[in-house]
C-alpha cells in the first residue's frame, strides 16, 4: 500500500449528449427542486434518467430516500447500465453508509463512470475508491446544498461540475485536468507551508470529503489508504469542539501524520460561524505533524461557489495559486 498502491482508474467522461441518471442512495429529494434539477440538466445537452425510487420517502425512517433494497437497486442498476454515462446523487443528509456492503463494485469497476455527491455521498466516494479503485467526484447534486435544483445555484459551481465530469475536462496536448479557485476568491490561507524546495506545490492523490463521514469510516474496509494524501475538508452544522473531536480521533488513530497536505474548505451551519472560520484552520494545523503542510480557504464544501473535485485522481496542488492540476490516466 501506501505510494505502492495501484493508481485508480478515471470514469470515462461524461459525452456531449450523455444521459445522466439521477438516484437518491441518502435522504429523500424535494420532489419539485428534483424537476427543476432535471430540467436544468436537459438544459445542459443532456439525456435525463430518474430512478424509479428516487422520489421515494422511508416510511419508518422518513431520513432516508425509501428502503436501503429500494435505493440499493437504484444506484446498482445505474452503476451496471451501460446506457448511464453519469450517476448525479440527488441530495445528501443521510444514508448512503447503510448500502456500502452490498454494492456492486465489479459493475463499478467493469465500465466506471463519474458519480457525483458530497456531503453524506462521501461515504459512497470513499468506498468507490477503497472497494472499486475507481475516482469519483465531490461536488454539486441535484437537490439540496445549493444543487442543480435550487435557487442558489451558482453559474461558477456549476461550471465546474459540467468541466470536472465531461470531455473538456482533460487538455488535448498534456492530458492534464486544471480546477482553479473561483476567479473572486480570496488566496488561500497558509498556516503551514510546502517545504521551499517544492515552490508551492505539493502532490498526491486528493481526497476531498465531509469531515464527519470520513471519521465514521474509520475501522471499516471502506475507508482508502490515505498515506501520502492530500485531504481536504468540509463540514456542515458541526460546532468547533465536534470538528476538534473528528481531527482528534483522525489523529489518534494515526491518520493524520502521513498526509501529504492538509486543505480546509467551509464550515458553516452553526450559530458561531466566525468561531468555525478561526479556529478550524488553526485545529488543522496544531493537530497535524509539522511536516504537513495546512492551508484554508479552499472553495470546497456546503457553500454555493465552489469546486467539483474529483476524489482518489493524483494532483499536484499549488498552494499559492490556489490550482489543483490532475494528471491523466
Amino acid at each position: 500500500m501506501g505510494h505502492s498502491r495501484v493508481a485508480p482508474r478515471w470514469p470515462r467522461p461524461l459525452p456531449p449528449g450523455g444521459t445522466v441518471g439521477i438516484c437518491s442512495p441518502a435522504g429523500p429529494p424535494d420532489t419539485a427542486r428534483l424537476d427543476v434539477a432535471v430540467r436544468a440538466v436537459e438544459r445542459s445537452g443532456y439525456r435525463v434518467v430518474v430512478a424509479p425510487q428516487a422520489r421515494h420517502r422511508n416510511d419508518t425512517f422518513p431520513y432516508l430516500a425509501g428502503t436501503d433494497e429500494a435505493r440499493l437497486s437504484d444506484l446498482n442498476q445505474l452503476l451496471a447500465d451501460p446506457g448511464v454515462d453519469m450517476i448525479l446523487c440527488a441530495r445528501g443528509g443521510y444514508g448512503s453508509m447503510r448500502l456500502l456492503d452490498k454494492i456492486d463494485y465489479e459493475a463499478a469497476r467493469a465500465d466506471p463512470k463519474p458519480v457525483v455527491g458530497y456531503s453524506d455521498i462521501t461515504a459512497l466516494s470513499l468506498a468507490l475508491a477503497a472497494r472499486a479503485g475507481v475516482i469519483s467526484f465531490s461536488g454539486i447534486m441535484a437537490t439540496a446544498g445549493h444543487g442543480l435544483g435550487e435557487d442558489s445555484l451558482d453559474s461558477f459551481s456549476e461550471a465546474s461540475l459540467w468541466a470536472a465530469v465531461g470531455q473538456q475536462r482533460r487538455d488535448g496536448q498534456t492530458g492534464l485536468c486544471l480546477l482553479q479557485s473561483p476567479p473572486d476568491a480570496a488566496p488561500w490561507n497558509i498556516l503551514r507551508p510546502p517545504p521551499a524546495d517544492n515552490t508551492s506545490v505539493v502532490s498526491g492523490p486528493v481526497f476531498p470529503v465531509c469531515l464527519s463521514l470520513l471519521t465514521a469510516l474509520l475501522g471499516t474496509p471502506y475507508l482508502p489508504d490515505l498515506r501520502g494524501a492530500i485531504l481536504v475538508i468540509e463540514d456542515v452544522h458541526e460546532e468547533l469542539y465536534a470538528v476538534d473531536r473528528c481531527l482528534t480521533q483522525l489523529r489518534l488513530a494515526g491518520l493524520l501524520d502521513s498526509l501529504a497536505a492538509l486543505l480546509v474548505g467551509s464550515f458553516n451551519g452553526t450559530d458561531d460561524e466566525q468561531s468555525l472560520r478561526t479556529g478550524v484552520p488553526l485545529l488543522a494545523r496544531d493537530l497535524t505533524p509539522p511536516s504537513v503542510p495546512v492551508a484554508s480557504g479552499v472553495a470546497y464544501g456546503h457553500i454555493p461557489r465552489r469546486l467539483t473535485l474529483p476524489v482518489g485522481a493524483w494532483a499536484d496542488v499549488n498552494f499559492a495559486a490556489g490550482t489543483f492540476v490532475f494528471r491523466p490516466v
